[in-house]
């Protein structure tokens, strides 16, 4: 499994730190130009961190992975220089498609927790945002 880091990735400060065929683990730092007006952390933000996860976690195995949906649940606000952690895990699989739980957490304290579905099709040559 060779999944290299998206320039997304890198652009939010995110990074893998575990990764095997459905599951990802991925952490991220987020700092005051992640804000929204409110002053806490942008939405958009966490759900891209839970992206990422559900993607490298759903990319891991033989096949490439699309999300179909992704269903968010804001539970906790979060500020700047709160690590994030967002952990991607398979709950099922049947056929081509795949649900995914994927829970963003600071400190132990639930941020968000999100259910995806993928679906699941043979890896295709080239790549346009390489």
């Amino acid at each position: 499994m060779n999944l290299t880091l998206d320039n997304y990735t890198k652009l939010l400060g995110a990074q893998i730190v575990e990764l095997r065929p459905g599951f990802a683990k991925v952490k991220a730092n987020p700092i005051i130009d992640h804000c929204n007006f409110n002053g806490v952390i942008h939405g958009g933000y966490i759900f891209s961190i839970a992206d990422i996860a559900f993607a490298y976690a759903s990319n891991a195995g033989d096949q490439m992975a699309l999300a179909l949906d992704m269903y968010i649940s804001f539970r906790k606000s979060a500020k700047p220089g709160m690590e994030l952690e967002a952990v991607a895990q398979e709950v099922h699989r049947s056929g081509r498609t795949g649900l995914y739980q994927i829970k963003v957490a600071s400190n132990g304290e639930l941020v968000a927790l999100i259910q995806a579905t993928v679906y699941f099709v043979d890896r295709m040559p080239g790549r346009e945002c390489n």
